[in-house]
């Protein structure tokens, strides 16, 4: 069985990252440990959804260990929930995950995650392979069986096998509930210190932040925060569940659904403070693709001023927008989508420009981002690009300048906001 993290070519990268590292080429972070000789430094991270293309968002993980950098906050939606949670839950803080979890992904079956029945398999599969001569087959089939499943199912596959497979990764780590994650969470390793100032730092705002969206009350909902308005005792809940929430594809995966909401001790008070909601609580809510209000929720860690630690940003797929035509309802359908997805990401970093600095672009061109039958060279592939980007963020962010261009812009914005 390959694994990806040893991969000839990405050991060559990953060891000159590691050289480096040890000569102190890279700083990315005020915010360090010092150990045995090595600098750690520590970041927030956030990732995109983007189905089967989340295997990048591994190899950039993967790529920055190698530079010493760990993890305080991590979140994102979709494959990007998932990747965190695992992240997460593959041990403790200080301890490198992207070869762990790299490791995972070279055992894991894509295949098995389509659980639906034998034409919902089949269809999975036609839409994951860009095959031209498959489009009209592709058309006949999806029109008689997909408005079947979605009338009835609203979704093609249950997303049981996902939900499983997530939970088990966790176990093996003894993460079988909230209040398991949450240890982890909140336990910050011995010594962290400011760079320049040597100050210990005790307390710091880690957290996991995954993003969910809520279509019975359409509600943007990030877990585990606000777990409290769903569940009546949230740290008995298995976290798993929020990443198989933010990863319920529409049409690909029937929506997640929990009930007895109106049972919940105080909760109309609950969902009114957590989630600004105060009409009647319904029994059920169903949640969808966290992507589909937030797919690249940057804003979940925004701290005011000059942070210690940076946000940084994992992005699959191109740098720059592209116009496409709509002059096909196939081609209207996909662009409105896109457009909804994206619209909050694209406005935050427009309002906030700097992020961009942060923020590294995966190049995934060439790759199905539904392609569930992926063959282990595609996966080593989208793997390696994820390192690449890595490597490249690390050679080119300027840490020092980039503090220097927040201090100028916090203090041009005070400036503004004492004249109005």
């Amino acid at each position: 069985m390959l694994n990806l993290a040893k991969d000839p070519e990405i050991l060559k990268l990953t060891g000159e990252i590691n050289e480096n590292a040890s000569k102190g080429k890279y700083v990315v972070s005020d915010v360090v440990l010092r150990e045995n000789g090595r600098v750690y430094q520590f970041v927030d991270l956030v990732m995109e959804g983007g189905g089967t293309l989340g295997i990048a968002l591994v190899g950039y993980i993967h790529a920055l260990e190698q530079a010493g950098i760990r993890f305080l906050g991590m979140g994102g939606s979709s494959v990007g929930a998932i990747v965190a949670l695992l992240a997460y839950g593959c041990g403790e803080r200080l301890e490198a995950k992207g070869e762990r979890l790299a490791s995972i992904i070279s055992e894991m079956n894509l295949g098995e995650m389509v659980d639906g029945t034998f034409i919902a398999r089949r269809l999975s599969k036609l839409l994951g392979n860009n095959d031209a001569k498959l489009k009209t087959f592709r058309a006949v089939i999806g029109v008689l069986f997909t408005f079947r499943q979605i009338y009835f199912k609203l979704g093609l596959n249950p997303g049981d096998k996902l939900l499983e497979w997530i939970s088990e990764r966790l176990s093996e780590n003894g993460i079988r509930t909230l209040a398991d994650l949450n240890k982890l969470i909140s336990s910050l390793p011995e010594g962290l210190a400011d760079r320049e100032t040597g100050e210990a730092i005790s307390k710091y705002d880690a957290a996991l932040k995954i993003v969910v969206a809520d279509v019975t009350t359409n509600t943007k909902v990030v877990f585990p925060e606000m777990a409290a308005m769903y569940w009546k005792d949230p740290d008995a809940v298995n976290p798993a569940g929020f990443a198989r929430a933010s990863a319920s594809i529409p049409v690909f995966f029937r929506p997640y659904v929990v009930e007895g909401i109106s049972e919940i001790i105080g909760g109309s008070a609950t969902w009114d403070r957590l989630g600004s909601f105060t009409g009647k609580l319904p029994d059920k809510v169903s949640f969808a693709d966290g992507g589909l209000l937030s797919n690249f929720p940057i804003d979940l860690f925004k701290r005011q001023g000059v942070p210690r630690a940076p946000t940084l940003g994992a992005r699959l797929g191109s740098k720059h927008r592209t116009a496409k035509e709509t002059k096909k309802l196939k081609q209207y359908a996909g662009q409105l989508f896109g457009a909804l997805r994206h619209y909050a990401d694209y406005d935050f970093i427009f309002k906030n420009p700097l992020y961009k600095q942060l923020v590294t672009h995966i190049n995934t061109d060439g790759y199905n981002w539904l392609d569930f039958n992926m063959k282990q060279k595609d996966m080593l592939g989208l793997f390696r690009e994820g390192v690449v980007a890595g490597y490249d963020f690390l050679e080119n962010f300027d840490w020092e300048e980039h503090k220097e261009l927040r201090a100028a812009e916090f203090a041009s914005r005070r400036v503004k906001t004492k004249i109005v």
